[in-house]
């Protein structure tokens, strides 16, 4: 009777524990189940429903050239589809199971190809020196601040020599220390920060911002060097 009294603790201490480590990851945003439910509860605020304005203008520059272009964080995949319909070598990556399972449902129905990849950005080692251009929008105010410099490293790596790193930058106007996500940047810290792997060759605002967004994200597109 001992036994199984201590067996039955056993798993009643499971049970709560995984309980628990559940709990936890649905409000850490370091976790996919904490996107997983914003998706579930039709609260991904971030979301513009819309292939982003800038990058649509931006892709002009582009022309006939077919690009490999990878998109971390990609969320449901607006731009994914878009630059897809375009004829270039999308990698829309996220490590939310429901953003992509959405992203391949649109884009079957969109009859495009593409490559929705279930994974954390910081395991794509795989892909090291074969992308050509990198496009960020509402990723790198995500994550935890204290992955921002490994994020920028990781990127680097990711891109061929010369390559693109092509995003928008956000929240400009909020204070890190106010926390997230999203969470806040300095702008002249964060472009240093950048430098190291990267030549500047556009930063600036945009007249074609969404409304909610025009005085708080910089347009940027750095060469890596």
């Amino acid at each position: 009777m001992q036994l199984m009294a201590k067996e039955a603790m056993k798993l009643k201490m499971s049970v709560l524990f995984n309980k628990f480590i559940l709990n936890k990851n649905n409000i850490n945003p370091e976790y996919p189940n904490f996107w997983n439910q914003k998706y579930n509860n039709n609260d991904a605020q971030w979301d513009t429903g819309a292939p982003t304005p800038i990058f649509v203008n931006w892709s002009k520059t582009l022309k006939n050239s077919r690009k490999k272009i990878l998109i971390p964080g990609c969320g449901k995949g607006h731009d994914a589809i878009f630059l897809a319909r375009k004829n270039h070598d999308i990698y829309a990556v996220d490590f939310s199971s429901k953003a992509i399972s959405f992203l391949k449902k649109k884009s079957k129905e969109n009859k495009v190809s593409l490559n929705a990849i279930c994974k954390d950005f910081f395991q794509l080692n795989q892909y090291y020196g074969e992308m050509d251009i990198i496009l960020e929008y509402t990723f790198f105010c995500a994550i935890n601040p204290n992955l921002r410099l490994k994020y920028i490293k990781e990127t680097s790596r990711l891109l061929k020599n010369g390559g693109l790193f092509v995003a928008l930058l956000l929240p400009i106007n909020k204070n890190i220390n106010e926390g997230g996500p999203p969470y806040g940047l300095e702008l002249d810290k964060t472009i240093k920060q950048f430098e190291k792997y990267y030549k500047v060759l556009q930063c600036k605002k945009s007249h074609l911002s969404i409304k909610p967004r025009l005085d708080s994200e910089i347009f940027v597109i750095m060469r890596k060097i």
